[in-house]
């Protein structure tokens, strides 16, 4: 809370996340074989959206524009926000699993892995913004499934 910040009222923090939970697992399913899962999940971060979105004209005396309507040569486009974090974003969860296959070599541990990272393709929120045109609040999501093979070699 700050006097000059959000006409004096408390408000969240960006990153507040008043759950943040993750749990892991790793199997040994034989001698040369594990599995590994993580279940990730967070409350959605705070933020400020706006309002509304509308032209306010600007004062340029001596210049057209004074028939009471909105000159757009003389208006500047203008987002009226309302109070400061006062929107949430959906929360935020995953679930990767993994396969590890590992072999003792002569000089050292080979292992190749099998991952699948977002198992059930959440679309998670990376940020909103607001489309003017449709009047909507519109979601982007980055990391939908994503599958990786890898090899290691630890000496």
């Amino acid at each position: 809370q700050f006097a000059d910040l959000n006409l004096g009222k408390k408000y969240y923090a960006k990153y507040d996340r008043r759950h943040d939970i993750s749990i892991v697992g790793i199997y040994k399913l034989s001698e040369n074989t594990t599995m590994s899962g993580v279940w990730v999940y967070g409350t959605g971060s705070a933020m400020t959206l706006p309002q509304a979105d509308y032209y306010a004209n600007t004062h340029n005396p001596g210049t057209a524009g004074t028939s009471g309507f909105i000159d757009y040569y003389n208006s500047n486009f203008v987002s009226d926000y309302g109070g400061k974090n006062e929107f949430r974003m959906e929360p935020y969860h995953r679930f990767d699993i993994a396969f590890q296959w590992h072999k003792v070599k002569r000089r050292g541990v080979r292992t190749w892995e099998l991952s699948v990272y977002n198992v059930y393709n959440r679309k998670n929120p990376f940020f909103y913004y607001l489309n003017s045109y449709e009047g909507k609040l519109k979601k982007v999501s980055l990391f939908p499934i994503i599958p990786s093979i890898s090899y290691t070699f630890k000496f």
